[in-house]
């Protein structure tokens, strides 16, 4: 566990880091990759179909509109994203998609940092920041070693050894 006090340097302009989810295929991506599984599931039913067995394909319908779902969710979650903000006196964590559905402001002089790592070997470490009884995790959806760099990162930022 590593934690961060007693801070008292200025910075020349206010840092960011973003944090967003690896989201390996655009929509349009996964429209094409729907289509492709639609024409291989309504082919093998029609043809089932064909030979009289056409009970199979309402199922087909339900498993395409399953996985257009599915991967609609997923879509939808990867662009969730964290923004960490540190300037002269606030640190400053917004959490949301289009726009901020969540923000916490701490004073950079009251930031502990805290990355806990976990009990139970291959589950995931949490880095939380905290000040004045507020809390908050950031950087749910990276590895261990993203999260353990991120934590590097935002322990100098606070220190100011980037300048």
């Amino acid at each position: 566990m590593a934690t961060i006090t007693d801070i008292d340097h200025e910075l020349a302009a206010p840092m960011q880091f973003i944090v967003r989810r690896n989201q390996s295929l655009s929509w349009r991506g996964n429209k094409l990759f729907i289509y492709f599984m639609a024409a291989i599931s309504f082919g093998i039913a029609g043809m089932f179909a064909f030979k009289g067995a056409w009970l199979i394909l309402p199922f087909a319908g339900l498993e395409i509109l399953a996985l257009t779902i599915g991967l609609y969710m997923c879509s939808l979650h990867g662009r969730d994203q964290e923004v960490v903000t540190i300037d002269d006196d606030l640190v400053k964590v917004e959490k949301g998609r289009k726009k901020p559905n969540e923000v916490w402001q701490f004073e950079r002089a009251w930031v502990s940092l805290e990355l806990i790592n976990s009990p139970i070997q291959g589950h995931p470490s949490k880095l939380v920041i905290r000040s004045k009884g507020k809390v908050t995790e950031i950087g749910k959806c990276l590895t261990n070693d993203e999260r353990k760099s991120l934590s590097d990162s935002l322990a100098k930022a606070l220190h100011n050894t980037y300048t």
